[in-house]
C-alpha cells in the first residue's frame, strides 16, 4: 500500500462554461483532456466491528487487523466509456483510498495523508467474472460494509508534468431497498444490487463542475530524494496553476470538514 501526501486546489463552475474552460486548460497544459468514467463505492466501519481488531485468514494464515480508525475506504474502479471497451471489457482492477484528516495550518495548499493500493482478482479466481463480489467479502472480512456509492465523469490535464487537474461531475446512486437486504451474511447480494443498474448514459449528474487541482508526492525513509524540496515544488506547481488560470476561476482551499473521512459511529 503506497502512502502519499496529496496537496490540492478546490474550485467549482457552471456546466455553460465547460467547453471554455476545457479550451483554455488544453491550451495551458499543452494536451487534450483525458476522458474520465468511475464508479466510487463508500464502506464505513460496521458498528459491530468498530473499535476491534479483525481476523483475516491470508495464504492459509490468521493476520490480525487492526481497525482503520473509523474512516470510509473509497473503492474506485474505471468504467469503459465506448461499444468497443464495452466489448472487450476485463475484469476490474479496484483502487482502495483511505484518507486521513486533511492537515490544518498555513500552507497556502490542503495537505491530506492518503493510503492507496490496488486490488486484483487472485490467480484462484476465474479472470472472465466481475470480482465485486470478492471485493466486497474481502471488506466485509475487515468489518467494514457498504455505504454509498457514486459514478463520476470529467476530464484530466497534467499541468507542468506534475500537477493533475481533475474536472468532474458526480451522479449520486441512491441504493433503492437496500435495507432490505441482509447485510450480515451474504455480501454477494449486496454486490450484486451495487452493480446493477449503475448506467452512466442514463445517470443523473449533479449540475456543478468540480475543479480538483493536486500533486500526490511519495515520502518517508523508503523514498528517493528531499521530503522537503519535494513538498516545496509540489506547492509551487500549484501556486504557478493558480496565478496563470486566475480568469478563469478561483483555486482555493476547500472547508476541511468537506474533506474529513471520519464516520460518527451510533451505538
Amino acid at each position: 500500500m503506497a502512502s502519499l501526501q496529496q496537496f490540492s486546489l478546490y474550485a467549482a463552475f457552471a456546466p455553460s462554461k465547460l467547453q471554455h474552460i476545457l479550451s483554455i486548460l488544453s491550451a495551458v497544459t499543452g494536451m487534450r483532456p483525458i476522458s474520465l468514467l468511475q464508479q466510487h463505492i463508500l464502506f464505513s466501519p460496521s458498528i459491530s466491528g468498530h473499535g476491534s481488531s479483525t481476523s483475516v485468514v491470508t495464504g492459509g494464515a490468521a493476520v490480525s487487523v487492526a481497525p482503520l480508525e473509523s474512516s470510509r475506504i473509497d473503492v474506485s474502479r474505471d468504467l469503459p466509456q465506448n461499444l468497443d471497451e464495452k466489448e472487450n471489457a476485463k475484469p476490474p482492477e479496484w483502487t482502495l483510498t483511505i484518507p486521513t484528516i486533511p492537515e490544518s495550518g498555513k500552507r497556502p495548499v490542503q495537505v491530506q495523508a492518503i493510503s492507496k493500493t490496488k486490488f486484483r482478482p487472485s490467480e484462484e479466481i476465474d479472470q472472465n467474472v466481475d470480482n465485486i463480489s470478492t471485493l466486497f467479502r474481502f471488506l466485509r472480512a475487515l468489518d467494514y460494509v457498504y455505504a454509498y456509492d457514486y459514478l463520476e465523469r470529467g476530464y484530466i490535464f497534467v499541468y507542468n508534468g506534475i500537477a493533475t487537474i481533475k474536472i468532474s461531475q458526480i451522479s449520486p446512486q441512491l441504493p433503492l431497498q437496500l435495507h432490505e437486504i441482509p447485510m450480515g451474511g451474504d455480501g454477494d447480494q449486496v454486490a450484486s444490487t451495487v452493480a446493477r443498474g449503475r448506467d452512466p448514459d442514463n445517470a443523473k449528474f449533479v449540475n456543478t463542475w468540480v475543479v480538483h487541482a493536486y500533486v500526490e508526492i511519495v515520502t518517508g525513509p523508503e523514498t528517493v530524494g528531499d521530503d522537503s524540496e519535494k513538498v516545496k515544488i509540489a506547492i509551487e506547481r500549484l501556486e504557478s496553476l493558480k496565478a496563470e488560470i486566475g480568469g478563469l476561476f478561483e483555486l482555493e482551499i476547500p472547508d476541511r470538514a468537506l474533506l474529513d473521512p471520519r464516520v460518527q459511529m451510533r451505538r
